[in-house]
């Protein structure tokens, strides 16, 4: 099992090992894409909000300390596994995200349980997530698949398709919509160290399949019901 601090892949970061023609055969999100249309999808974003409650309630394990046991049950990998990221918005801005490419735990209900923390105190992008902001955002599951090397980023589409940027430093991705524009995702690259000039840069384009929590207010609302 690995650590928590080992865990810490992305910082909203992902390390894309497919090759440049993964989009020319089968859907390697399929599963996944079926998979967000169904009630375990929904019940998986309440498990991540579970996790990120009880982490302010005062548990907090040691960053050298494995992922609890607890936290690896629950929900399988729907298929092969794929990169995961949860993400924490307000409206349509990104609050928080953190992704891992590799799994976290041996179930898929685990690594989200394990993201969805370090989604609140990891990204360094961000500032840490206070607990008085949480009820107010809505938290977002991606899966990501595959990445197609980019030769010029400016080709993508950042309102529908992932960017990843790597340099010399390690990497960072965008979700699609994440930045606004793809020169918005280079300036990012850039202020957090991991590009000095886009033209020493690698790019990748990605897809993801996605499932999202319910508006605050309306959550709020159909909480209150169940009541």
């Amino acid at each position: 099992m690995r650590s928590l601090r080992a865990a810490i892949v992305a910082l909203s970061v992902m390390t894309t090992l497919a090759a440049p023609n993964a989009r020319a055969g089968a859907d390697p999100l399929a599963a996944y894409r079926a998979f967000v249309r169904t009630p375990a999808a929904v019940a998986l974003l309440a498990s991540a909000r579970a996790a990120m409650l009880a982490h302010f309630d005062g548990y907090e394990a040691p960053a050298s300390a494995p992922i609890p046991a607890a936290a690896d049950s629950g929900t399988a990998w729907p298929g092969a596994a794929v990169g995961v990221y949860v993400s924490l918005v307000d409206g349509r801005t990104t609050r928080a995200c953190m992704g891992s490419d590799v799994p976290l735990a041996s179930t898929l209900g685990g690594t989200v349980r394990a993201l969805a923390v370090l989604a609140l105190q990891a990204d360094r992008r961000r500032p840490p997530v206070r607990r008085e902001e949480l009820d107010g955002l809505r938290i977002v599951l991606s899966f990501a698949g595959p990445g197609t090397p980019l030769a010029d980023p400016m080709a993508i589409a950042p309102g529908r398709e992932g960017l990843l940027v790597r340099g010399s430093t390690g990497s960072v991705a965008f979700l699609p919509g994440e930045a606004r524009t793809v020169a918005y995702a280079l300036r990012e690259a850039r202020r957090i160290g991991v590009i000095a000039d886009a033209r020493d840069a690698a790019f990748e384009r990605f897809d993801v399949a996605t499932v999202a929590e319910l508006p605050p207010r309306i959550r709020a609302t159909r909480t209150k019901d169940d009541e």
